[in-house]
């Protein structure tokens, strides 16, 4: 989960693709990607945004991985941390699904123009 976790938030696109799964699913609030490449056409919005993250509690039973994270989007009022949750289901260390969730008006609140 690190590895896809750090190539997600920096958006290297390459490392992306090395770490998920044939057959990966993302599930999130306003969309689902199907493959790793409707996940990045997804995503280029959040790459230009995003500037870290930080994870603050995994919980791993076997193949399954809970994080509680947050992410750092810089928006029109600065950097702020948008906390949110997932589970995934990893296998061979590569994300085979994944589901995040997030409160969709605190993420609004940063790239919202004030």
């Amino acid at each position: 989960m690190n590895r896809f976790f750090s190539a997600f938030y920096t958006g290297n696109i390459a490392a992306i693709r090395e770490a998920v799964s044939t057959g990966f699913t993302m599930e999130g609030p306003f969309a689902a990607a199907h493959n790793v490449d409707e996940l990045i056409e997804l995503s280029k919005g959040l790459f230009q945004i995003v500037r870290g993250h930080k994870v603050l509690h995994w919980i791993v039973q076997g193949d399954q991985v809970s994080a509680l994270y947050e992410i750092k989007i810089e928006g029109p009022a600065g950097i702020g941390a948008l906390t949110t949750g997932g589970w995934f289901t990893v296998t061979a260390d590569r994300v085979i699904y994944g589901r995040v969730i997030y409160d969709s008006a605190q993420f609004d609140a940063i790239v919202s123009p004030s």
